[in-house]
């Protein structure tokens, strides 16, 4: 049984991939440019990085693949919004060419895993991992086990939601929180705030509002800035009670750029929020909502993990 394996994490400029060992401790690294919009040259890069790595440690190490979008417990990546990716039986190709086992899954629920096991979720059974960069994504942990429901399609956290008929969201529903809560999010509710042409900020001065402009804002104390990422921490808490009253994890970590930018301001109301709307509020403990560590080796390490579990329990692909 190999005490190692490759993580690789397929993201939309940049394809990262980490050779770890089984506590989630990363040895080496590799990086190339994702090959945006031809899958035949992202499948033939994936074999590249794979049989390099083989080549530098001498061992046919178990491989796991973190990709974004909708992805099949058989490893097909139905639709890759990052990458132009549809109906691509990602598994299946490489381990044809490589006569190998590949587990393939969603990047923000292997992220969640390698939280669990090697971050910020060290010692918790049961969490939940919502990410916040220009959209939200999540991931969850039952157990000590990914959960990714029958289709594969489990943990799109960022597609709750928490407003019917409201802001519209890139998925083509209206009222998700990735509408509410996301990078993109926070640069739009700023802009419609500038509407009114009685609102003062320094965010009217600039060029360009986008997410990174209202935390720069925020922390220099621009009132306008400050009430949206409030106002983004609000909408967050009222999915997370959602997730919260369906699942009951022991712990809620908040990852990506846009939530430890934002956090100084955004936490709060999120916990606040979260626990007014909890069933049974006055009888149970909130989770902690806190912030994830690993990074950008989030996905590289919770990839890696998922192929040694699979490899160790035959083939679940679960860990």
């Amino acid at each position: 049984m190999s005490t190692r394996s490759l993580g690789i994490d397929i993201g939309g400029t940049q394809l990262r991939a980490a050779l770890i060992d089984t506590h989630g401790r990363v040895l080496s690294r590799d990086r190339r440019p994702t090959p945006a919009d031809d899958p035949g040259l992202l499948v033939r890069t994936l074999l590249e990085v794979i049989r390099s790595a083989w080549e530098r440690t001498g061992e046919r190490v178990p491989v796991g693949v973190g990709i974004a979008g909708l992805v099949t417990v058989d490893g097909t990546v139905r639709y890759g919004p990052n990458i132009g990716i549809r109906d691509l039986p990602l598994a299946t190709l490489l381990g044809e060419e490589l006569d190998a086992e590949v587990v393939v899954a969603n990047d923000a629920s292997v992220a969640a895993l390698g939280e669990q096991r090697a971050g910020a979720g060290v010692d918790h059974a049961d969490l939940v991992l919502v990410t916040i960069g220009t959209g939200v994504g999540g991931g969850v942990v039952i157990g000590g086990r990914l959960l990714t429901g029958t289709t594969g399609f489990g943990g799109e956290l960022g597609h709750v939601i928490v407003n019917e008929g409201g802001r519209p969201c890139p998925c083509g529903n209206r009222g998700c929180v990735e509408a509410y809560a996301s990078g993109s999010a926070i640069g739009a509710l700023a802009r419609d705030r500038l509407v009114d042409p009685m609102t003062v900020s320094r965010l009217r001065d600039l060029d360009r509002v986008a997410g990174p402009e209202v935390t720069a804002a925020a922390q220099d104390g621009d009132e306008v800035a400050i009430e949206v990422l409030e106002e983004v921490g609000h909408w967050l808490g009222v999915a997370l009670a959602s997730m919260v009253n369906v699942l009951d994890p022991e712990l809620i970590l908040l990852g990506g750029g846009a939530a430890a930018a934002a956090a100084p301001w955004m936490l709060e109301p999120a916990r606040r929020t979260m626990t007014q709307r909890l069933v049974g509020s006055a009888w149970r403990e909130a989770p902690d909502i806190t912030l994830a560590v690993l990074g950008d080796d989030a996905g590289v390490v919770g990839a890696g993990l998922l192929a040694l579990g699979a490899a160790t329990v035959g083939g679940s692909g679960t860990a």
